[in-house]
């Protein structure tokens, strides 16, 4: 199949020389970028896209997510309170899902990244109630089913925060209904995950990378069996990482050192490692992580919706940090927008620390914005095949209409535009290894409505079985 992407307004190819072209067009031959160039090309095409007046780059790669929480997003429960208040809400919804439920989870929020802008998601599936493989095969279906590459982080969950463990196992059964992981269970299912789905190559479609929700600095020899299989089958590495005072003290009280040399030792800083969040690190973490080439994935929405501190970004891109963007999961963000995320991280980082303490100068630009969502996100999945428009590589392409009205005056500069004004973040195409997935701005691989309505009989379901284990109205807010 060949694909002519002609007359497109602006073009920002993200490659080595930052090129962005007007009046350009994007030749794809089956799932590879074949030419780019300006102007039209001459000879036969099995199909045309005229793409004028719109903005064309590569497709976005999100960094974070958890896809099972999709099944609860918008909870009147769960809407006020932070983290633990949030937890203890949601576990109990959450302990109910099938892996049935999870390929429909998996297959909604790829719809939905689709049609902002994303062509590659990570997926941290840390909770897998009862830790049966069969969820791992049922993410992996729901991924294929949709089209969206996967960096799939087969995770876990081995202890709980605070007392929720004790808490939930009263209401929920043992180890919280099955949600507090075995050790040697994950280990194994792990193992599973990677002989079935982990491919390698240029243009992987399934890749593995390994990580618990949390660091276990109880279990430093857990942490270190993760990386050893991990670096062993040549898969990433990633967990939430953003150490509490409290954990600081007692891993100095304990190992007289400081959480991120606890990694170091157990194998974990290393290039193709990765966190979500790092609000709490500190200069010495970032020196260390910048070191060692661990990157962090940035989730601002996720900041603000559970009222958390704002990423130092500037200050650990500052270090030498590398840093993407992700959406995290439904149920901790409640909008599932790639682009939406990119809008606001941008923009939030400003704010971190209070008014006026980022200086301008430290201020993300549109562009770098779009480097962060592309070809540096790649470089962090260890990935030269996606992430620029450029000749061989994969065609993994979105685009955006600009001609709208919420864009009027922003066409200056259209990344801009893009990034700063308008109010729509619905992408006009998403192509991924050359397969139109979103046209016009509607899935062409699903029905949307039939889709969000097998997810809302799902969360039907869940919340029943919750309430009636729990009491709680979760039709209430707290």
């Amino acid at each position: 199949m060949r694909t002519l992407l002609s007359n497109i307004g602006q073009l920002y190819t993200c490659d080595s020389s930052d090129r962005v072209l007007a009046n350009s067009y994007v030749v794809v031959d089956d799932d590879r970028i074949a030419e780019v160039g300006q102007g039209m090309p001459e000879g036969h095409f099995d199909q045309r896209l005229d793409l004028r007046g719109q903005i064309v780059m590569p497709g976005f790669i999100n960094l974070h997510h958890h896809f099972f929480q999709t099944l609860t997003r918008a909870i009147p429960r769960a809407l006020s309170g932070h983290l633990l208040d949030w937890l203890k809400a949601m576990y109990p919804l959450w302990a109910g899902m099938t892996p049935d439920d999870l390929d429909a989870a998996t297959q909604a929020s790829m719809a939905e990244l689709m049609l902002t802008g994303a062509t590659t998601t990570a997926d941290h599936a840390y909770l897998m109630p009862g830790g049966r493989a069969e969820y791992t095969d049922a993410l992996v279906h729901g991924a294929r089913t949709a089209g969206l590459r996967l960096h799939l982080v087969r995770g876990c969950m081995t202890a709980m925060e605070d007392t929720l463990e004790a808490d939930l196992s009263a209401v929920l059964g043992p180890r919280a209904g099955g949600l507090v992981d075995d050790e040697e269970a994950v280990l194994a299912d792990m193992a599973h995950g990677i002989r079935q789905h982990h491919q390698t190559g240029w243009g992987a479609r399934i890749t593995m990378a390994l990580g618990p929700t949390t660091a276990t600095y109880q279990r430093m020899d857990f942490m270190s069996r993760i990386s050893e299989l991990a670096h062993a089958n040549g898969c990433g590495l990633h967990m939430h990482f953003h150490p509490r005072p409290d954990e600081r003290v007692w891993c100095r009280e304990q190992y007289g050192k400081r959480p991120i040399e606890l990694l170091q030792d157990a194998g974990w800083l290393a290039p193709g490692t990765w966190f979500a969040h790092s609000t709490r690190v500190d200069a010495e973490d970032m020196a260390q992580m910048a070191e060692a080439g661990v990157a962090v994935a940035h989730c601002p929405r996720m900041l603000v919706r559970l009222g958390a501190r704002v990423t130092p970004m500037h200050e650990m891109l500052a270090a030498g940090v590398k840093v993407g963007f992700g959406v995290d999961g439904g149920a901790s963000n409640d909008s599932g927008s790639m682009l939406g995320e990119i809008r606001l991280g941008m923009l939030l980082h400003r704010a971190a620390g209070g008014e006026g303490t980022v200086p301008w100068q430290q201020w993300l630009s549109p562009y770098r914005a779009l480097t962060m969502a592309t070809r540096e996100a790649a470089a962090i999945l260890g990935r030269s095949d996606i992430g620029r428009i450029e000749v061989g590589c994969c065609a993994d392409i979105v685009a955006f209409d600009m001609s709208p009205i919420g864009f009027a005056g922003a066409r200056t500069d259209w990344i801009s535009g893009l990034l700063v004004a308008g109010d729509d973040t619905r992408a006009s195409l998403t192509m991924v290894g050359g397969a139109i997935r979103v046209l016009h701005g509607r899935l062409a691989w699903d029905d949307e409505r039939a889709l969000r309505g097998r997810v809302d009989t799902i969360t039907h379901r869940l919340i029943e079985r919750a309430h009636g284990l729990t009491g709680l109205d979760y039709s209430q807010m707290a």
